[in-house]
């Protein structure tokens, strides 16, 4: 398999992953909505914590340690990044949102942090399985 096959495969999971977080806003929004003000500070730091978790996870993993010649081994690769980087998204979006109703100053700030966020970590997606195909 060639590294442009590799690269194709990446950007599709990444496109999915994307789909995904755009298609469940809504109802993220609407239930976060329903928070009292009184619990969004334990909220925040539980969805932190999760947070931490999955960046953790997200960067313990790399695409060298998997057999990307084989489909299984892509296939597994792809699906747990893909799922940690899914994680990450629905995360930072429970973020920003909560610090809308936290934090409304503070929001646009906020939202412009997860991004840049989410890209680093979308462009280390796709260092790391350069590295592996090196």
């Amino acid at each position: 398999m060639t590294t442009s096959e590799r690269i194709k495969e990446n950007m599709l999971k990444n496109g999915i992953v994307f789909l995904i977080a755009i298609f469940l806003y809504p109802s993220i929004s609407t239930s976060l909505g329903k928070i009292n003000s009184e619990q969004t500070n334990d909220f925040l730091l539980i969805i932190s914590v999760l947070f931490v978790a999955v960046c953790f996870a997200n960067f313990a993993f790399t695409y060298e340690k998997c057999k990307l010649e084989k489909w299984p081994g892509r296939v597994l690769a792809h699906s747990a990044t893909g799922s940690f980087m899914l994680l990450t998204l629905l995360l930072l979006e429970c973020i920003t949102l909560t610090s809308k109703i936290v934090y409304p100053s503070f929001h646009g700030l906020i939202f412009w942090f997860s991004i840049l966020l989410y890209f680093g970590i979308f462009l280390y997606d796709f260092w790391d399985l350069e590295r592996a195909s090196l």
